[in-house]
């Protein structure tokens, strides 16, 4: 779901504070509310019945008056999108404030891709079927609501992947112990007197 249905979602849905709502979607209240007026500006109403490109199109009208369309600086965004958190949607809307009769986001999309074909280097490996597991947390953790309370809660994503066939796991856990290069992972906190119960050579430490 695009940051922009989802501020929008909290807001009408869950009444999220600015503050809330930022922390949910990663981004600061100056966006939020900047979004928030922009949807009330364009009589914008929850549930939208609007695809995400026709959303975007009312949040991000085109001005009338253009005579030429600014063009996005695919160099920044090539360097932008090797951060983390850094998505082409968000890099987009960053544009799009900036110039409100820039291209769309399919536009923007298709420039990024061109841009990069002819600038990353890659290096192909093989791999046998069978002989190669990888596995890793997906950098930081995500957020999500509780449903029924509203609590903003943080799970951290677990990867595994099969090189040879693409073929991905994830999962997503509230919960994770680690010791001494052992995971416990877990979707349910539990007590220290459970934690010695999984652990029973370090209940000495």
């Amino acid at each position: 779901m695009p940051k922009t249905r989802q501020i929008l979602r909290l807001r009408h849905e869950l009444g999220l504070s600015l503050r809330e709502i930022g922390q949910a979607c990663n981004c600061g209240k100056t966006t939020v509310s900047e979004i928030l007026m922009r949807a009330k500006d364009a009589e914008i109403v929850w549930p939208i019945d609007l695809s995400d490109k026709q959303l975007m199109s009312r949040l991000y009208p085109p001005t009338e008056t253009r005579t030429s369309t600014h063009k996005p600086d695919m160099e920044y965004t090539f360097c932008e999108m090797k951060k983390k958190k850094v998505t082409l949607m968000l890099l987009w809307e960053e544009y799009k404030e900036k110039h409100p009769g820039g291209i769309m986001y399919t536009q923007f999309c298709d420039r990024y891709r061109k841009f990069k074909k002819v600038n990353k280097i890659s290096l192909h490996k093989e791999h046998k079927a069978g002989e190669e597991m990888e596995v890793d947390w997906a950098g930081d953790h995500i957020s999500y609501v509780k449903p029924g309370t509203g609590e903003i809660m943080a799970a951290s994503l677990f990867v595994a992947v099969l090189p040879a066939s693409a073929y991905l796991f994830v999962y997503a856990f509230v919960y994770a112990i680690v010791r001494k290069n052992q995971i416990v992972l877990l979707n349910e906190k539990i007590s220290e007197e459970d934690e010695l119960k999984i652990f029973p050579t370090l209940a000495g430490e």
